[in-house]
């Protein structure tokens, strides 16, 4: 799984927030075995990451960002490879869409988008409750799902 954010746009936040809980919670089970489960904050610049990603060779990559989508703040949305150039991701030099059709072309990666509408969006150190709520419930399905 990797997550995307920056600390330093409000909602924008979710992934770095997301990826400590999911960690935080991963290393309170002992009876799963998670050596296979890898975190990655890759904030606004997935791109940078892409040798790392290739190094690990995932089977299957959860991709989890800030999306416009007009809903109500918190609502979480699963994204279509198809659909992803047809919604505001974030703050990101390059299409997450160039970053998927890379990492499926050259690793074969299963790969997953979920977009969570952001409340704010500002230049501000602070997530919406909204958002809290959802990365919160976010995070117990994929610790579930581990």
């Amino acid at each position: 799984m990797f997550t995307i954010g920056n600390t330093m746009r409000g909602d924008d936040g979710l992934g770095p927030l997301l990826s400590e809980q999911v960690y935080n919670k991963l290393v309170e089970i002992t009876d799963k075995n998670t050596d296979n489960v890898y975190l990655l904050n890759t904030e606004s610049t997935p791109e940078n990451h892409t040798i790392e990603i290739r190094n690990l060779k995932p089977s299957h990559i959860i991709i989890i960002d800030a999306v416009e989508f007009e809903a109500k703040p918190g609502e979480m949305l699963l994204i279509n490879k198809e659909q992803i150039d047809t919604f505001n991701i974030s703050t990101h030099s390059m299409p997450i869409s160039f970053i998927i059709n890379y990492i499926e072309e050259t690793i074969g990666s299963k790969i997953i988008t979920i977009g969570i509408q952001p409340k704010q969006m500002e230049l501000i150190n602070t997530i919406s409750e909204e958002v809290k709520e959802s990365v919160e419930e976010l995070t117990n399905i994929i610790v579930e799902l581990v």
